[in-house]
């Protein structure tokens, strides 16, 4: 399943941390270490693009081992 978002949709850390089921805290960290999401910083203000979050998503997405108990 593939999910979407419209191009122009941004959310602030605390919704972005919702879709991500992670915590402001945690998205901050990620920030600060040069990981995580893309992101945009224009003065104090961080917008995540909601694109950029299934994108970022996406590429953990792991494949079932068949026959795995």
């Amino acid at each position: 399943m593939k999910l979407k978002a419209t191009q122009d949709e941004f959310l602030t850390p605390f919704e972005a941390a919702l879709r991500l089921r992670r915590s402001v805290r945690t998205l901050a960290r990620m920030r600060a270490e040069g990981r995580g999401p893309r992101f945009h910083r224009e003065g104090g203000c961080i917008l995540y693009p909601a694109t950029g979050l299934y994108e970022w998503l996406e590429q953990f997405m792991v494949a079932p081992v068949r026959g795995a108990t």
